[in-house]
């Protein structure tokens, strides 16, 4: 039963607060992790002196550890109550606070713990984390710096640092913090991760050179480890394979619009599906894909050894990544090889650098044959389709090509802003001078000062403001209505669009890509194959993509009938269909399983139509 907390005398104590010893009794058993006597002696003392601010302190602290966060938060709060010129106190409320998503008031709490000490270390650092949740990255990346300030020595700041500045569109700066981050905790890998997804999106890194510098993280990763905690005793080519998918995307997620259709679709008799979420968030997504799986654990509480026992516990034929470099990804977890077989798939669109990762899964629109084998440590499987797309529930209808009523092209991108490469709006630009009537919208954008510097950008490269529209980030099915004002999209590069091509299709407006020299530069490909406009809206060069942009920007009666056929399209392409991507995977799988029951070695094939 949950204990209450102790209240206030009418009566003020003969004693106003404990002795000496009693606090430094408090200390030594918190310094012991004693927490269940700590939690007991601190209320009793608290009985008498209900007034005391350590007191309450140290029971916030110890109701934390054993996971009572509700009477936790109350008793910081009592505490910073108690001791208005104590910044530990604010801080420790702050922490509370951000833990229950309470932003605003842990924002306060923080800047409060500041006022008193403005050299509080990592409360500058927890204030960049609450403005940066809140998508006030100018801020955020300011509280940041000041931690850098203070606390130069702190790795995770320079990671987060980075991680805005790359929101920002700062790729080199990004790369520069991260780097930074290495230099003051080289074991900090996910600074090296977050390093390797900043690198996907710079075209000014090759793709050798990222490859590279993939297979250095793989081989620090697996420094002093030794692999293969997976029993490989039960090689039974006919056996029910048990699946293991290791994600922290189950959720409203980009990953979950298109691993969704293809676990609905899952031969159960044939595969056992366990899921390994790595994240805390529940939605109306999640509760639906739990129902995919035999099997679901919540692993983020977990060590990379112990998820990976838990794997190898449960028997896992094939594990499955579904992150690669991305948040939330767990693959220092598969340096251990869990499993005999190891992918990875969809999250990522590059290599992990791991040696015991065994395949990448791809098809011949997204990685031409031969394309991309020299960048991957894994080997490639070429499936007849690799991708499909959960629309969205209860979309809005398609409407008319705005252009018919307004006169004038509008041009639209709704990919995140550390898609917004130099060279992306260098090319957009010289399209809209092109174009000196079209207006463009570019959604996703929730930061003003953001918003000032996009300006300033278009400005610099010749597009007055007044040709741009900015929205914040959306609700989905005001983000799908607002595609009604769009005629067709522009793409990033070299990282493309994917979950914002497939909704842009599906609400029939037209994505022109510019493909690129990596599997990141292909999405658009992939997509726009599946419609079959990969011949009209996919350029190979900046000349050929702004001569496309002329082309459709003067036939708005071509985007007027192409607009009310994508949905169609979308609905009854071949390779899009969830049934036809599932099988390809299946049987890749089991070549995969009989290749490993047979001793024969790991190599690339192609699965048969």
């Amino acid at each position: 039963m949950k204990k209450p907390l102790p209240k206030s005398f009418a009566k003020k104590s003969v004693i106003s607060q404990p002795s000496q010893a009693d606090t430094s009794h408090l200390v030594e058993l918190f310094n012991q992790n004693k927490n269940d006597e700590l939690e007991k002696t601190a209320r009793s003392l608290l009985v008498k002196y209900p007034k005391h601010g350590f007191t309450w302190k140290v029971l916030g602290a110890v109701l934390q550890r054993l996971g009572k966060l509700d009477e936790s938060l109350e008793a910081k709060r009592k505490s910073a109550e108690l001791l208005p010129q104590d910044a530990e106190a604010s801080y420790n409320l702050g922490n509370a606070l951000n833990e229950v998503g309470k932003l605003a008031e842990a924002e306060e709490s923080y800047r409060r713990a500041l006022k008193i000490n403005p050299n509080f270390k990592k409360a500058n650092y927890n204030l960049g984390l609450v403005l940066q949740n809140q998508n006030r990255t100018t801020e955020a990346e300011a509280s940041y710096h000041r931690e850098i300030a203070i606390n130069p020595n702190f790795a995770e700041v320079h990671n987060n640092l980075g991680n805005v500045v790359k929101d920002l569109g700062n790729l080199a700066e990004a790369e520069i913090c991260y780097r930074r981050a290495l230099a003051v905790n080289p074991h900090f890998f996910q600074a090296y991760t977050n390093l390797l997804y900043t690198l996907a999106h710079n075209p000014d890194i090759s793709p050798e050179a990222a490859f590279q510098e993939a297979v250095r993280f793989g081989d620090a990763v697996s420094q002093n480890i030794k692999p293969a905690i997976h029993s490989s005793e039960n090689r039974d080519p006919a056996k029910r394979l048990r699946v293991g998918m290791v994600s922290g995307d189950f959720w409203n997620h980009a990953v979950a619009y298109f691993i969704e259709p293809l676990l609905a679709c899952f031969d159960k008799n044939q595969f056992e599906l366990v899921a390994y979420y790595n994240n805390t968030k529940n939605d109306n997504f999640t509760q639906r894909i739990k129902t995919y799986f035999s099997g679901w654990r919540d692993v983020e509480a977990l060590s990379d050894i112990q998820l990976a026992q838990q794997m190898a516990n449960d028997g896992i034929d094939i594990a499955i990544d579904l992150s690669g470099h991305t948040d939330k990804n767990r693959l220092q977890a598969f340096v251990y090889k869990p499993a005999p077989i190891q992918i990875s798939w969809l999250g990522y669109p590059a290599t992990t650098g791991l040696k015991t990762m065994d395949y990448y899964l791809v098809d011949n629109d997204w990685c031409p044959v031969g394309m991309f084998d020299n960048y991957f440590v894994e080997k490639l499987v070429q499936l007849p389709s690799a991708l499909t797309f959960t629309v969205p529930e209860n979309s809005p209808p398609v409407v008319d090509t705005p252009a018919l009523k307004n006169g004038h092209i509008t041009f639209g991108s709704f990919n995140r802003t550390s898609k917004l490469t130099q060279p992306t709006l260098d090319l957009w630009c010289e399209v809209l001078k092109e174009i000196p009537t079209a207006k463009m919208i570019l959604g996703n954008v929730s930061d003003e000062p953001l918003q000032r510097q996009l300006e300033n950008e278009f400005s610099r490269r010749g597009v007055p403001v007044e040709r741009l529209t900015f929205y914040a980030k959306k609700s989905i099915s005001d983000y799908l209505a607002l595609h009604g004002e769009v005629d067709f999209i522009l793409d990033t590069f070299p990282y493309n669009g994917g979950t914002t091509t497939g909704f842009a299709l599906w609400m029939g407006v037209p994505v022109l890509t510019y493909a690129w020299e990596s599997l990141a530069g292909r999405g658009g490909v992939v997509m726009l194959s599946r419609v079959e406009l990969q011949n009209d809206f996919v350029a190979h060069s900046s000349e050929e993509f702004i001569e496309m942009a002329k082309a459709w920007a003067n036939n708005v009666d071509g985007l007027q009938n192409l607009r009310h056929q994508l949905r169609d399209r979308m609905k009854n392409s071949q390779k899009s269909k969830p049934e036809h991507v599932v099988a390809g995977f299946q049987a890749a799988l089991k070549i995969m399983w009989q290749r490993f029951c047979a001793s024969l070695p790991v190599e690339s094939f192609t699965v048969p139509q």
